[in-house]
């Protein structure tokens, strides 16, 4: 999957973390008592009732590997931890994807640290890039002024684990032409951690939810596209529904 990277493509160095199963853990049942030593061994006991295995908490799910199909399970990604289906697969240790997250009807989840540049023209990037601040409020404007050849994003209000912030969908114009931009790469931001946010391709969307988590912002990304089924879109949301923060 080309365009997703954690730092800079020259750099090649944004986990936005799901665990529905660790708020549903089911009834643990307890093995029946023990024979005192005073009674004959031979004694008939109830077969021990198996114990199922707890899911991981926030802090023990694994971290995703580098790369490679995923077993369905529950993962760490950076500051998040999420479940995820069958048909995902790594990406860096950091995001997560489906189809390669690439169009037609890839999808992708990621984190990423609070924004530190914004480019005004995510096609003309390297030279309409402007510092941006460290706020929910800041981010937000600054991709809501990007030039993308669309109508205006109204952003919404969101809560995620317990965390507010505001929800902006980001989509590429459906007539962009990647190969008449800088390096031929369409790219809205990068993070405090160096990270790039280059797209693969037009009509692609990043639902960005950019939360204050203690005073820190921090984005989750969800990536898909037009030709993304209601089944897909379900999928994704079923994955984010499953999120916990734990930066």
């Amino acid at each position: 999957m080309s365009g997703f990277a954690r730092v800079s493509p020259s750099a090649l160095a944004i986990a936005v973390a799901l665990l529905a199963s660790a708020c549903t853990a089911g009834v643990v049942a307890t093995n029946p008592t023990t024979p005192s030593s005073s009674v004959p061994t031979a004694a008939a006991s109830a077969a021990p009732i198996a114990t199922p295995a707890a899911p991981p908490s926030p802090t023990s799910a694994p971290t995703l590997p580098p790369s490679g199909q995923l077993t369905p399970g529950t993962y760490r990604s950076d500051f998040i931890t999420y479940t995820l289906p069958a048909g995902w697969s790594a990406y860096q240790s950091w995001g997560a994807n489906k189809n390669d997250g690439n169009p037609p009807n890839g999808m992708f989840i990621a984190p990423w640290k609070s924004m530190a540049t914004v480019y005004h023209d995510p096609c003309h990037w390297q030279t309409t890039g402007a510092s941006v601040g460290a706020t929910v409020a800041d981010e937000v404007a600054a991709l809501l002024a990007q030039k993308r050849g669309r109508s205006t994003v109204t952003p919404i209000d969101v809560m995620v684990d317990g965390f507010r912030g505001k929800q902006v969908d980001l989509m590429v114009p459906l007539g962009a032409d990647f190969a008449a931009c800088d390096d031929a790469t369409y790219k809205s931001f990068t993070d405090a951690s160096g990270g790039d946010r280059y797209n693969q391709g037009p009509g692609q969307h990043d639902l960005l939810d950019i939360l204050d988590v203690s005073g820190q912002t921090l984005v989750i990304d969800r990536v898909f596209y037009p030709a993304n089924t209601a089944a897909d879109l379900a999928e994704l949301q079923a994955i984010f529904d499953s999120i916990k923060i734990t930066p």
